[in-house]
């Protein structure tokens, strides 16, 4: 018994198809269009650079930091990563808890 070889349409190979289907232009997406530069504006403008035991110092650990800026781990990365570089930019520095050994960045509220 013989079988037969089933065709599909290819629509590369179909002059009408080609005409029905035109070339869409496709963006192309990074992970830095998820970001939200406002959201990094505001934190620069609420808090100011300190070190741990400051008066009134806060630690912003990764946890807290995705918290802050819903930041969280998609198909295209993880923007946390955004977010810091772009906090360490504004002179906010990563550093290791005295406390908890977890790095963190400490800041205070601006009075």
């Amino acid at each position: 018994m013989s079988r037969k070889k089933k065709q599909t349409m290819d629509w590369d190979d179909d002059p009408v198809g080609q005409e029905l289907m035109p070339e869409v232009e496709v963006a192309k997406v990074s992970l830095r269009d998820f970001i939200v530069p406002a959201k990094v504006t505001a934190f620069v403008n609420g808090y100011v650079p300190c070190r741990e035991g400051d008066d009134g110092y806060e630690q912003f650990d990764d946890a807290r930091l995705r918290e802050v800026f819903k930041a969280y781990v998609c198909s295209l990365g993880d923007p946390l990563a955004l977010y810091i570089e772009d906090l360490q930019m504004a002179g906010f520095q990563m550093a290791c808890s005295m406390v908890t050994g977890e790095p963190c960045i400490f800041a205070r509220r601006k009075s």
